[in-house]
């Protein structure tokens, strides 16, 4: 232990994880910088695609730093500055810059006030990582005193303020602001930049990102997804970004599994044509900013993974090379040269992507589309379907089930809004299953946590610390995909949610489809089948269908409208010109109402839960219009729903009525020239079935049957065999086209 004015440096605890598999080498500069790559990066200030980065880059080193002041953490601009002096020294040997980095980063801890920032612990860390860069790069420069002054700073200053503590161990790796830039990039950067002088550092920091960081990241990143969601996935993606190029540089290794090059397309599946996205758990991002924030992991990606569709979307966000960002979630002009790589090019994905993309465990969601079209104007309909997996808590909400649909305009849509994590709109609405097109089960008296009972799905207490204790209580283990099927002429999903209800469900089954038709007056149908068994009859059941704007009930049918023109986050205003018509086909005689509008936009049992927040929102805001709720006419034990939905321009509406077909142990539903079946039952279907449609004209007729046991299946029309056919058991879908009214499917083997 070493004593000073700034405190004491003590050895972090050594047998807490086990030492890290990758070391630093001798070398310096080892942050940031490859072994051999100074040249190259000579090079680039004279290369014209880095001519603004190279003007900035001069700008930071004539910054003044004599008179850092209190309320620099504020702006970034301090340390860019000192940033630029450090590198400019590794570039060309400059003592004097060399040496203003290091006086400046030593005052810079003196004087900088973090008092009033929200989220403080992250301009800390930004300090931190600021420290490590002029540590490493201007290593020989340093005195003894200059290291113990810089180290005991951070051990002392900084480090017991932020929320992940000294030693850095506090709270879990999986979900919350442990998740972010404090361990992934600024005591990673410190780490490595201080081992040669104190290696318990490193050993701590890496030996923890190795243990619990690592495996939970590779064990989500199979599913080529985000952990966080559609807002906070995509900010904390950069930040394990930044730990993959620490030790790409460092080293020259991949520390994350391939499937982690994937998880940035998600953004383009998941991307509207009103330039929005498709919601996934808490979105702040719908306020302002959503695209602008995905250039930040774009770029690091698409360097890091030499994907030209990445950087082009990155560029099309942060600008072309000539926008730089100085807070938190940086991109300075040095940052830009070391990282970025011209030669690998831009590429569009609109002609290259797939219509269709199912996301594996644990996150359990298959996004369907007809097209790419992503101009204002676009009739490409979106579907998302979610199944779902584990659960993760913090930014995650309880949407087991869930879907969503788009046709000029969003139609089944999300709602709520996160604005304030934690208030009452937030963990009683804006986070529970009652905020999304989902099935309720209310039993009376239960509780959820902090939120009110609505009938949803049960949270976990607490946050998911570490892989371990994720895949070892079951409590996480929401949902299981029972199938799946990415043919983008018949688009299946379907799941087991039994366990998201607790002990007040015995079994919850949801099947969904997607069918694009070719008809573009009718351009798609989507189906959603439930089968939902509650522990008692008297639990009351419920289906939910969520939208932006007023619907009109009819029966047992339902239309929904999106006609307004808001002025969207990016891009022209567009006039939206959708409808979606929604027939509840089951259960019998259902009991349709409708609960929203102003004031009742968030009713759960009579009292609604509004978001905390004066004056008006954006109208690109959708926090919704209210839902529609369908329900048995008596209780049961088990119940069936049916929603049979189609979507068509509101202008030029369309009638497309749907028939329910009821055939032993399938229920089933013919609308236009399609009949898809579903297993009443069974999570999956394995025998002799007979199935009749009406087609007393035997025109062509695609059948559709999901839920079938893998293997060998045949279809017999009379006495002919029409169809033998393999059936993969991750799938149980099987798709023909005939003009007969009734067939038998018989299954033979696996």
């Amino acid at each position: 232990m070493r004593e000073g004015a700034f405190g004491s440096i003590a050895e972090l605890p050594q047998d807490r994880y086990p030492l890290p598999r990758i070391l630093p080498p001798a070398r310096h500069p080892r942050l940031m910088i490859a072994q051999g790559e100074l040249p190259a990066l000579r090079e680039k200030l004279e290369q014209p695609v880095y001519a603004a980065a190279a003007r900035q880059f001069a700008v930071l080193r004539q910054t003044p730093l004599d008179d850092i002041s209190p309320d620099a953490a504020r702006s970034g601009m301090a340390l860019a500055a000192i940033e630029a002096r450090a590198y400019a020294y590794l570039l060309f040997g400059d003592r004097r810059e060399g040496l203003e980095a290091v006086s400046a980063i030593r005052r810079y801890f003196d004087v900088v006030s973090f008092e009033g920032l929200a989220d403080d612990y992250r301009f800390m860390g930004q300090t931190m990582f600021t420290a490590a860069e002029v540590y490493d790069w201007c290593h020989e420069l340093l005195t003894e005193e200059d290291r113990y002054a810089i180290v005991a700073s951070v051990e002392n200053r900084i480090a017991p303020r932020m929320e992940i503590g000294m030693p850095p161990c506090l709270h879990g790796v999986v979900a919350g602001h442990q998740a972010e830039a404090q361990l992934l990039r600024d005591w990673l950067a410190f780490s490595i930049a201080v081992y040669d002088e104190y290696p318990d550092v490193y050993n701590f920091v890496a030996g923890r990102f190795f243990y619990l960081y690592v495996p939970a990241r590779n064990f989500w990143y199979r599913s080529e997804s985000p952990i966080n969601g559609s807002s906070y996935g995509g900010y904390r993606f950069t930040w394990d970004l930044w730990s993959a190029w620490l030790f790409r540089k460092m080293s020259g290794e991949m520390v994350y599994v391939p499937e982690m090059q994937a998880l940035p397309a998600q953004w383009l599946h998941f991307r509207r044509p009103d330039g929005q996205g498709l919601r996934d758990g808490d979105d702040y991002a719908e306020f302002g900013g959503r695209w602008d924030q995905y250039g930040f992991p774009w770029f690091y990606a698409g360097n890091l993974f030499r994907d030209p569709v990445y950087r082009r979307q990155a560029f099309l966000k942060l600008g072309n090379r000539d926008r730089f960002f100085y807070t938190e979630l940086t991109l300075t002009p040095v940052q830009l040269m070391i990282f970025d790589d011209d030669t690998i090019g831009e590429a569009d994905y609109t002609d290259t992507y797939p219509l269709v993309k199912h996301y594996s465990d644990p996150f359990g969601v298959t996004m369907a589309r007809t097209g790419y079209d992503v101009s204002p104007g676009s009739a490409d309909v979106m579907a998302l379907m979610k199944i779902g997996g584990l659960w993760t808590a913090n930014h995650h909400h309880m949407d087991f089930g869930h879907f969503q649909l788009y046709y000029k305009g969003i139609l089944a849509s999300d709602s709520g809004a996160y604005i304030h994590y934690g208030s009452p709109h937030d963990m009683s609405y804006n986070k529970q299953t009652i905020a999304h097109n989902c099935i309720l089960i209310f039993k009376p008296g239960e509780t959820n946590g902090r939120a009110v009972n609505s009938g949803g799905q049960l949270m976990v207490p607490g946050e998911v610390m570490d892989l371990s204790s994720w895949l070892s209580d079951p409590r996480f283990r929401m949902a299981r995909v029972l199938g799946h099927d990415e043919n983008p002429a018949f688009t299946y999903l379907g799941g087991d949610i039994t366990g998201a209800y607790g002990a007040k469900a015995g079994r919850v089954i949801r099947r969904m489809a997607f069918i694009p038709t070719g008809d573009p007056g009718v351009p798609a149908l989507m189906l959603v089948f439930d089968r939902v068994s509650a522990a008692d009859a008297s639990y009351r059941k419920t289906s939910l269908l969520h939208c932006q704007e007023e619907p009109e009930i009819a029966g047992s049918r339902v239309t929904i409208r999106r006609t307004a023109r808001p002025k969207c986050l990016f891009g022209p205003e567009t006039q939206y010109n959708g409808m979606l018509v929604a027939q509840m086909l089951l259960p019998p005689n259902p009991r349709l109402s409708k609960i929203g509008g102003p004031g009742q936009e968030f009713v759960i049992e009579g009292k609604n839960y509004p978001y905390d927040v004066t004056g008006q929102l954006k109208d690109c805001v959708e926090t919704g219009w209210g839902r529609v709720e369908v329900s048995p006419a008596e209780p049961a034990e088990t119940d069936w729903f049916l929603n049979v939905m189609y979507v068509c321009d509101n202008d030029r509406p369309r009638s497309a009525p749907a028939e329910l077909l009821d055939c032993g142990d399938f229920y089933g539903a013919q609308i236009l020239s399609h009949a898809v079946f579903f297993p009443k039952t069974e999570a999956v279907y394995g025998g002799e079935m007979t199935l009749r449609v009406s087609n007393p004209e035997g025109l062509p007729l695609h059948w559709h049957l999901t839920g079938l046991k893998g293997g060998v299946w045949s279809a017999v029309c009379g006495d002919s065999e029409i169809c033998r056919t393999y059936v993969a058991a991750e799938s149980g879908v099987l798709n023909l086209c005939c003009g007969c009214a009734e067939l038998c499917f018989r299954y033979s083997r696996s």
